[in-house]
């Protein structure tokens, strides 16, 4: 089974997102060839994707957003139909500010891949996710980005600011709250490619 490993920003929905999308093979993969498509017009052809069987998700973060992480906690304890072992990898800085900072996430970042499992880059800082990029090419992983549109992406904001709270206390299924799961968008379009 393949494991995803995640950099983590400010909107931790985008990871479940991801997770989601992969586990239920809702996503576009880079073209797979050459074919002939409907009205007989040569191009790129797309295999059909195929759910993905993720076992775990790593989760690289910064300190500054460790409220962002255990709100993620929450999220999987309450809004997945599957259970996955969630791990973390918290970074010694809050940026990239110094090529060795740089050189630093992706020694960190390839301790926990593998060829096969997927990066997801999306969330967190630039220079964070360009190297998980460049981990993720190293180890022969699969590169995964989530789109969300920016509206939704502002409106997730505020919601996020509402629940916040309440969702750093869930621990257990009993305590989920209908709201937290408003995190996450249904329609998110996850691209993977390689």
């Amino acid at each position: 089974m393949a494991k995803l490993v995640a950099t983590l920003g400010r909107t931790p929905g985008g990871v479940v997102e991801t997770l989601r999308n992969l586990r239920e093979g809702r996503y576009v993969r880079e073209g797979a060839g050459l074919g002939v498509g409907a009205g007989g017009a040569v191009g790129e052809v797309e295999a059909a994707p195929k759910p993905v069987e993720i076992s775990e998700v790593v989760v690289v973060r910064t300190r500054e957003v460790e409220e962002s992480f255990e709100v993620l906690r929450a999220l999987l304890t309450c809004c997945a139909d599957w259970k996955v072992d969630l791990r973390e990898v918290v970074l010694p800085m809050d940026d990239v500010e110094e090529p060795r900072h740089f050189r630093v996430v992706r020694e960190r970042l390839a301790r926990s891949l593998r060829v096969g499992d997927y990066v997801d880059f999306t969330g967190g800082r630039k220079a964070i996710s360009a190297a998980a990029v460049l981990a993720a090419r190293e180890a022969g992983a699969h590169l995964v980005t989530t789109l969300i549109p920016q509206e939704d992406y502002y409106r997730l904001g505020r919601v996020y600011g509402e629940v916040r709270l309440r969702a750093l206390r869930v621990v257990t299924p009993q305590e989920c709250f209908a709201e937290l799961c408003g995190l996450v968008l249904h329609h998110a379009k996850t691209l993977v490619l390689t």
